[in-house]
């Protein structure tokens, strides 16, 4: 009687003789799993094709996938909490912003795939002509191949969004920066609806425990948010906010601006601040809001104004702005543009030349710089063939003289001289033709697809900088040059403590209706009162 022989599986491979010891098959290999801060290759869908490209493990939880974290109801998310989970790996594409980081399943992660290392160049000098070609030819044309100088990589830091070296930074900064990656290389918030978009996070955001890995939907008009779908829709039937609770002071067609103040209304300008930060890396103002001014960005039409950006600073600083955002369904419309030569123009009624809080963001570094070479081109072309100030440049357009030289530094357009005939200290700028001609060939100086009406500017300071720091040292030098008189020459008297009055809050003007429990952090500060159902 012959023996029978195994049945053979399609997709395995065994050896026809049976091996020694009664096996007639052999035993299953184990799965490699993957090890977090290592990299592998994954499969990512980008631009309709499904490309390899190499990732770092960054963080490895029992979770729900994406698609089934977002929920329609508050029934659901109780469900989604008790349902089994996944084990999902969050990844950082190298090659990619740290917006573009997420959560993805074992599937897409390619074990075996052997995964190149990165090679280390020792970074050599350049020849003088050979930096000078590369230089000249204007930052769109420099690619980061190979080594690079100091000035080609200062020049791909402004405009190519070439991330900054952690080696280049002081020890301070360097601690600091790698303390923010490590508290904030998780997203918390897969999604949030807000208007009529839905618009996928970037970044961490500090929001309550309760709605983290989960999609939040916020009211564009009161800015109160919450993970609930059915209790959403409910207040957006009984929200009677149509507008930003504050003073219009921009329209024109369809675009206005609301002057918020952060010390009288709170809530609103942390919610916004919270919203914000999914969508900036860099972002410290949660919810010290007090002394800072808000300046609301809408698009209105029949229904209300709907908020598109804004921008924010700090009340009696030598900054005109701290922060900006336009919210990405409204990018690369000239939003950005529009809010900086807003905050330039309240810095220029104030009386004072204003600059950007630094450092600033990827993006805000590029916005800036377009416009500082808007505003600088303009003058390059009235005072052609002479060699000026940068402090002259600086009068003339509002811009600060750390900002003006930073930007024509990498053009090789302003130097400083030690002759005597020159000031010390002062920075020197020769606006060349051939200069001027070749920066209008790379594209520099164009002006924003909005420019900013000022005759529609609806705003004016209550006192101007100089009027104020002259009453500054006014009200110092009285009490200096103050005599002390014969009663104070002798240890005075206690006076008795009297009872201090009781502070009375004026009451809020701005009393949205209430939406949800969640729509603070739980480490805001204790003496906001919330509505609660």
């Amino acid at each position: 009687m012959s023996k029978r022989e195994p049945r053979k599986r399609a997709h395995d491979s065994t050896n026809e003789a049976a091996a020694p010891g009664g096996n007639d098959s052999e035993p299953p290999q184990q799965q490699i799993m993957p090890i977090i801060n290592k990299r592998y290759m994954v499969e990512k869908f980008i631009i309709n094709t499904v490309k390899k490209v190499v990732a770092v493990i960054i963080h490895i939880d029992f979770r729900k996938p994406p698609q089934e974290v977002r929920t329609n109801n508050y029934k659901s998310i109780e469900n989604h909490e008790q349902g089994a989970k996944e084990l999902m790996y969050y990844v950082h594409y190298e090659e990619l912003d740290r917006r573009n980081d997420e959560w993805i399943t074992l599937d897409k992660i390619l074990v075996n795939e052997v995964v190149v290392e990165p090679v280390i160049k020792v970074p050599t000098k350049a020849p003088v002509e050979d930096l000078h070609k590369e230089i000249v030819v204007g930052p769109p044309v420099i690619k980061p191949s190979g080594a690079l100088t100091r000035s080609q990589r200062r020049t791909l830091e402004e405009y190519s969004h070439l991330k900054t070296d952690l080696n280049d930074l002081d020890a301070t900064t360097a601690r600091l920066e790698r303390e923010h990656e490590e508290r904030t290389k998780v997203k918390n918030i897969p999604q949030i609806t807000i208007g009529a978009h839905e618009i996928l996070a970037w970044y961490y955001s500090p929001f309550p425990p309760d709605c983290e890995n989960l999609d939040i939907y916020m009211c564009e008009y009161c800015l109160l948010y919450t993970p609930h779908h059915e209790r959403f829709k409910q207040h957006i039937d009984t929200c009677k906010v149509r507008q930003p609770p504050g003073n219009e002071i921009y329209r024109k067609d369809h675009l206005s601006v609301y002057e918020v103040d952060g010390s009288g209304q709170k809530l609103y300008c942390q919610c916004l601040c919270l919203l914000s930060k999914l969508f900036m890396d860099h972002k410290t103002l949660y919810f010290d809001v007090d002394d800072f001014m808000f300046y609301v960005l809408c698009e209105t039409d029949e229904h209300g104004a709907h908020i598109v950006g804004y921008f924010s600073r700090e009340v009696e600083s030598a900054n005109n702005l701290a922060c900006i955002m336009v919210f990405p369904p409204f990018q690369k419309k000239g939003y950005g543009k529009l809010l900086i030569q807003f905050s330039y123009e309240l810095s220029r009624r104030e009386g004072y030349i204003g600059m950007p809080e630094k450092p600033l963001s990827d993006l805000g570094k590029v916005s800036y710089r377009s416009y500082w070479w808007w505003r600088l081109m303009k003058l390059f072309h009235i005072h052609q063939g002479h060699t000026v100030t940068a402090t002259f440049l600086s009068n003339e357009s509002g811009i600060a003289v750390d900002d003006i030289v930073s930007t024509l530094i990498t053009m090789r357009m302003c130097r400083q001289y030690k002759e005597p005939e020159f000031i010390p200290g002062e920075w020197y700028v020769r606006i060349h033709r051939k200069i001027v001609d070749h920066c209008v060939m790379c594209g520099y100086g164009k002006p924003p697809r909005l420019l900013l009406d000022r005759t529609k500017v609806r705003w004016a300071p209550a006192q101007t900088r100089p009027e104020f720091e002259r009453q500054q040292q006014r009200t110092a030098a009285a009490m200096t040059s103050r005599r002390a008189s014969k009663s104070q020459n002798v240890t005075p008297l206690v006076t008795p403590l009297a009872t201090p009055p009781i502070e009375q809050k004026p009451e809020d003007t701005y009393t949205p209706s209430p939406l949800t429990d969640h729509h603070v952090a739980t480490d805001a500060p204790d003496h906001i009162s919330l509505p609660l159902n």
